[in-house]
């Protein structure tokens, strides 16, 4: 289990844990914590608290909120990526989540391998739990929208519509017409939203360029290298995170216990 430096409970109060919960384990054998401690812990989609941890005689643990912690203002940024291999695409929800990416959906790609969009971890429950490891890493009670569509067109379609008017980019190696720093000024603003959209492994199929330019996608340089999917999509919301108002100095630092 990666290092949690909050915990996210179920919905509900009192806030607890019940025995045997592998996150109760981690609190207690990785982290070393003990009864009475302070621990971030919150509800994923609503509120963090700075709260007390309690032991309790079934095992369990519950959480009782001291004070509440100022929210962080929403990433405006929203990406697609085409479906990968389970091992990398629990990669890619777990750093969505971490770098606070809004709406994250996958599509399949045109010189994809099909079998990945069957894969259980977009189908069943699997991919909830590595959006909620994410945010429990940045300490942050905010759980990316999760989307599977069918097509490329219904990705851009899907992550587009999260805001007005995004800058709507699209990393390829081959056929980019502008750097992605190109956009910084316009990121900068206060209220810029960006929208990105990844390829597969294989990167983009000639149509799929030609299906984004005329949908007003701009094919974006990150360097010349070549870039597992997972980096690649780490990279860009990084970038794009990087370049925007919102994350500068100026604003509010999280609070430590």
């Amino acid at each position: 289990m990666p290092t949690m430096n909050c915990v996210l409970l179920p919905k509900g109060f009192p806030m607890r844990l019940g025995a045997g919960s592998p996150k109760l384990e981690h609190i207690r054998k990785t982290l070393g914590m003990r009864d009475g401690c302070e621990i971030f812990a919150g509800i994923a989609g609503e509120k963090l608290w700075i709260c007390r941890l309690r032991f309790e005689a079934d095992g369990g643990a519950a959480f009782e909120p001291l004070r509440e912690v100022p929210a962080q203002k929403p990433m405006r940024l929203a990406a697609a990526v085409a479906f990968a291999r389970p091992q990398i695409a629990q990669r890619i929800l777990f750093e969505a989540a971490c770098l606070g990416v809004s709406r994250l959906a996958f599509y399949p790609a045109t010189k994809g391998e099909a079998a990945y969009a069957k894969s259980s971890l977009y189908s069943g429950g699997e991919f909830s739990e590595w959006l909620e490891k994410g945010a429990e890493q940045a300490c942050a009670p905010d759980i990316p929208e999760f989307f599977a569509c069918g097509s490329l067109a219904e990705a851009c379609g899907c992550i587009s519509s999260a805001f007005a008017n995004p800058l709507r980019v699209a990393p390829d190696l081959y056929e980019a017409t502008a750097d992605l720093w190109d956009f910084e000024p316009r990121l900068a603003e206060n209220g810029a939203a960006a929208c990105a959209v990844l390829g597969g492994e294989r990167g983009f199929a000639n149509a799929d360029r030609e299906y984004l330019r005329g949908a007003g996608w701009t094919l974006v340089s990150m360097g010349r290298r070549v870039m597992r999917t997972d980096t690649a999509f780490i990279s860009t919301c990084a970038l794009c995170r990087a370049m925007m108002a919102d994350i500068r100095l100026t604003s509010s630092k999280p609070e430590n216990l």
